[in-house]
């Protein structure tokens, strides 16, 4: 099968394209390379071609669709900081050009649409109760209200032109090579530990989220290849933490004496995130196989 990533040079795929490779996939990176160098793809096996472009790009993402099972939409942009600064930005990637890659597809016939959202879409939550894929919509942020709109737009398209698409909304994810520009608390947290400084958390601390590592994400791609069928599906560990909790986990794990330090919270930041995956579970197969005892690999 042919499958081409959008944002394949970037954190999920780099891992995503690696683990399409051993499973005798045909992979095609699409990327910019904004957020990635296009040397981070010499890791990847010979046979992966690599084309620069980018998803605003109507005549480009087209070109490269073509003679294409499935396409893996990941790239976007995915700062919920930067999305309060420039929201036109963001709408103009994330909507935008995911309309050209809807495009791309119905032009080339491609089989299958993967794309990954986020459970910002949600907006926040209530401690104790898990979100599932038919609570309320209520981003609290450029970002979240992006990806809300691009769902929007992918279930209308689909739905007039039959293209199979699965949605994954992803939550806290976690891994080797995350980027320092955009990385996640739990990464923030191994540099503190590296540089021996305190952690810096913003709030109380008592935010509630649920992490899951990328290697579970990337077997909910193939999974949602296989058994996923226009619909929306939570993929996260199904296990949350608080960002307190979290810190002293990590702390601990490190061995060292560090301290808490506690900042203002930040604008549009989501005080409750618990996923319910049950669906996923059911429907997906997904099965998350890793716990944050996974962490201690990262230090």
């Amino acid at each position: 099968m042919n499958v081409i990533i959008t944002g394949g040079a970037g954190f999920i795929g780099k891992h995503l394209a690696s683990y399409l490779l051993e499973k005798g996939f045909t992979v095609t990176v699409f990327d910019n390379f904004s957020n990635s160098k296009k040397k981070s793809t010499t890791s990847f096996d010979y046979s992966v071609k690599t084309i620069k472009g980018d998803i605003t790009d109507i005549q480009s993402i087209t070109n490269a669709t073509k003679k294409q099972d499935c396409m893996i939409h990941l790239a976007a942009k995915i700062s919920v900081e930067d999305s309060m600064r420039n929201p036109s930005e963001t709408f103009r990637i994330n909507v935008d050009g995911t309309k050209n890659v809807l495009e791309a597809c119905k032009k080339n016939s491609v089989n299958k649409l993967i794309v990954t959202s986020s459970a910002a879409v949600y907006g926040e939550g209530t401690r104790g109760i898990k979100l599932s894929e038919s609570s309320k919509i209520k981003p609290m942020s450029p970002y979240g209200e992006s990806k809300a709109m691009m769902e929007q737009e992918i279930r209308q398209f689909a739905s007039k032109y039959e293209i199979n698409y699965t949605i994954l909304r992803l939550f806290n994810v976690y891994g080797v090579g995350q980027s320092d520009e955009y990385a996640g608390v739990i990464t923030k947290f191994i540099k503190n530990i590296t540089d021996n400084k305190s952690f810096e958390i913003f709030g109380d601390g008592m935010q509630m989220r649920d992490f899951v590592a990328v290697q579970d994400v990337v077997a909910s791609i193939q999974n949602a290849m296989i058994n996923g069928k226009n619909k929306i599906y939570n993929i996260a560990s199904g296990k949350s933490i608080t960002i307190k909790e979290l810190a002293e986990f990590m702390i601990m794990l490190s061995k060292k004496k560090l301290d808490l330090k506690y900042l203002q919270p930040k604008e549009g930041d989501i005080k409750y995130s618990q996923s319910d995956i049950s669906l996923a579970v059911k429907e997906l197969k997904y099965i998350p196989k890793y716990t944050l005892d996974e962490i201690k690999n990262l230090l």
